[in-house]
Order: C-alpha cells, then structure tokens, then sequence
C-alpha cells in the first residue's frame, strides 16, 4: 500500500503556493490601489493634494532663513515658477514607452546648482524595455550619457550605467546609434538595470563661441507606430502625484542644502571639492557659501586640477546658478586665463574689475560658490584671499592684462548668443 504525500503541494493553501499567493496578492494590492487612485481623481481630491503640493513649496520659499530681501523672495518665486514647470513635464509629458527627451534644465528653469556648462536633456524609460537613441555627435566639448534611478533630491540617487562620447562609435558623418537595454550587442550598446527609470544626456560647452550642441532622438523598440493607451483616471491621479512630490520635494531638498552650507561657511576658506552621492560618476564638486560686502573683491587662486575639465560658477541663495547668459558668473579651463607662473587667479566681485577671469556676482551679497573637477587626478584646494576691489592690481601679476567695457559687453553678448544655440528648438 502506497504511502500518501501529505506535503505535496508543501505551501499549497486554497490551491495556490507560496509564490502564486505573494503573485495574487501583489496584484490584488495593485488593483485596489488603482481604484482608489481613479476615486481620488474623480472626486477631486488627488488635485486638491496636488496644490496642496505647491503650497508646501511655497512655504519653503516663505520660510526660508536668511532669504527674506524682497529681490530675493522675488528670485524664489521665479525659480519656483521653474520647479513647477519641469516637475509637471516630468510627471505628464514624459512616457517610457513613448519617450522623447526634454530639457529639464535651461536658463530659465534652474535648481541644484546646474552646471553653467552643461546642456541637460531627459527621458523618462523601463528597465524592462528596449530604446534606441539616434544622434549627431556635433562638435560639443563632450557628453554623458547617464541611466539613473532618478532624481538625486528625491532620494533616487543610483546611477547605473554611463557612456562618453569618446565610447561611441561613430559613422563618417558623426551619426550614431545607441541602444538601451535588451540582449548585450555589438557596438553602441548600454544595459538597464530593473530599477532604471532615466536616461540623462549632459553636454559639456568649453568653447561657448564655436562648439556646435550634439542632437538626440529616442525611441521604445516594439512600440513603433503604436498610439499610447487611453489616460485612466487611476493613472492622472498619480501623474498628479508624481508632479506635487517633484515639486516640493526639490524645493525642500535644494533648501537643505543651502542651510547646511551656510552653517558650515568660513570667511577665509574654500571648502575642498567631494564626491557625492546621486552626482554624476567622476565628478568632485566644491560647494561653499559666500557673503562679499560692497567695495569688497574675493581673490581665489589655485594651480590647475589635472583634469580634462574643471569650472568656477556662482548661484544664487536658492542654489541656482546667477543669471549665465547675461552675466560672466561662471568660467572654465577654456575661458579662463592662466598667468605666467602656471596658476589660476579668478575674481569675484559686483563690479567690473577690468580683469580677464571675473566672476559677476549679479550684485548679490551672498550665495555659493561652486567649482568642478571632472575626470581629475588630484584635488587641489583653492585659496581665497580677501581685499578692497580698488588693491587688487597691486596683487596680481604685473602682465594680467586689462578688460576695456567694449570688450567685456562683447563677452557678454557671445555668451547669449550661445545661450540661443545651446537652447535652439
């Protein structure tokens, strides 16, 4: 007589095993939240959470310490103007499986310190799919392209997967193609990790007067000549969520930084430049608050990273950078001038010092004051030097030359001019 299998099926109940029940009740969960996504939005309420969203923002702008000068007040209101902007494209232009890439960062739309230097564009993608990215190489310095978890101030810091222009392969012409995700290929070819949900494209302008942008254009294989589905209300309900935590979640995030910054400020030092965690792979950056009176100049000086790139900028007390096309706020190893005896002297002052490597300051007291270090071999440490405007030739090299206000306007007008190529539609 046969012996009866009472373990089989072992973690059978109902029928079902231990992976089919966690498989029913996950989507059982995905299911009920659905519905009661698609009740929030008809009733209002996930709009009525959305605006509550902004006013959180806002009072981030309200409650800011040590931001309370009306043009100041006025310049965190314009720059929440742009967190709104690029948090709604995010949540409601941008679809994984319809992708195209945006420019979630441009002169008008800033936040966390953007690189002067860099054009930023974004698609949002599945780990599970496959793209293809069609582009022109251009005559850009170079550019990265990133696949990230997500947003660094929404605490999805990973950053997965990251190709050079240098790596592409290129076609005689400067085309290429570059797939995403899918079976290991030959040639241009970058994998997605489960996680994965952006692909970040960030070019780095040297030569502002002559570098020509880089183009892309993306597309989800398997999906060619395929309308996106019908917008559910389950599904508005979280794009509405999606853009109300982008929006004050950057907002509070970028705040905590400069709060942190200001608290760690010394009058007479540059704090030495890090790695951080959700920044992109190969890039130290130096962060540091800074307050200049009236009549006042910063001279920092420093011997040159060995680095393919390095850059001084100034932002904002929002932690944007200062107006760049309008104002010469920032500069690179390309721009700037170095002296006879090999070192680097900028100034940072509010008016025009008639030097070579000026950093405007936009008029505003205080701000930060950041610079880069990128694909470097060692990390110097600036040093800052404190003195009236009017002593500053009698320290500075005997040959640094003078910048007439002929000279300086035309600087300026270069530095719009690509300011409308960089950002061309």
């Amino acid at each position: 007589m046969g012996t009866t299998r009472k373990s089989e099926p072992s973690a059978a109940v109902g029928g079902l095993d231990t992976a089919q029940r966690v498989q029913s009740s996950g989507a059982a969960r995905v299911a009920r939240a659905a519905v009661e996504d698609a009740a929030r939005l008809l009733s209002g309420a996930a709009w009525s959470d959305f605006c509550r969203s902004l006013e959180a923002a806002g009072r981030t702008i309200l409650e800011a310490d040590g931001r309370e000068a009306p043009h100041v007040r006025a310049a965190g209101f314009r720059y929440l103007l742009g967190l709104v902007k690029v948090g709604i494209q995010q949540a409601s232009e941008l679809d994984p499986e319809q992708p195209r890439f945006i420019r979630i960062v441009d002169s008008d739309s800033k936040a966390g310190a953007e690189n002067a230097d860099n054009a930023y564009a974004h698609a949002h993608i599945r780990g599970d799919l496959v793209y293809r990215i069609r582009g022109r190489r251009g005559t850009v310095d170079t550019f990265l392209v990133e696949i990230k978890e997500g947003f660094m101030q929404l605490g999805q810091v990973r950053n997965f997967a990251t190709l050079e222009a240098s790596g592409l392969r290129l076609e005689p012409d400067g085309s290429f193609e570059l797939h995403l995700g899918g079976k290991r290929r030959e040639g241009n070819w970058l994998p997605l990790d489960p996680a994965a949900t952006q692909v970040l494209i960030r070019q780095y302008f040297c030569d502002w007067e002559r570098e020509i942008p880089a183009s892309f254009e993306i597309e989800c294989l398997g999906r060619e000549g395929l309308p996106p589905p019908r917008l559910e209300p389950d599904a508005a309900a979280r794009m509405l969520d999606d853009a109300g935590r982008h929006i004050a979640g950057s907002a509070a995030f970028w705040d905590e930084w400069v709060v942190a910054l200001r608290e760690k400020y010394r009058r007479d030092r540059i704090a030495p430049a890090e790695f951080y965690v959700g920044g992109a792979d190969d890039i130290a950056y130096g962060n540091d608050y800074y307050e200049l009176p009236d009549g006042e100049a910063m001279l920092i000086e420093f011997q040159p990273p060995q680095a393919r790139y390095w850059a001084f900028q100034l932002c904002d007390l929002w932690f944007k950078t200062t107006d760049w096309p309008n104002h010469k706020s920032s500069i690179n190893h390309h721009q700037a001038r170095l002296d006879s005896d090999g070192r680097c002297r900028i100034v940072v002052a509010h008016v025009d010092p008639g030097v070579p490597n000026w950093l405007d300051t936009a008029g505003e007291l205080e701000g930060v004051l950041q610079y880069r270090w990128i694909w470097t071999r060692d990390n110097p440490v600036p040093v800052l030097r404190r003195l009236p405007v009017a002593e500053l030739r009698a320290v500075l090299p005997a040959d640094t030359p003078r910048v007439t206000p002929g000279e300086r306007r035309r600087e300026v007008h270069a530095r719009q001019l690509h300011r409308l190529r960089r950002e061309r539609i």
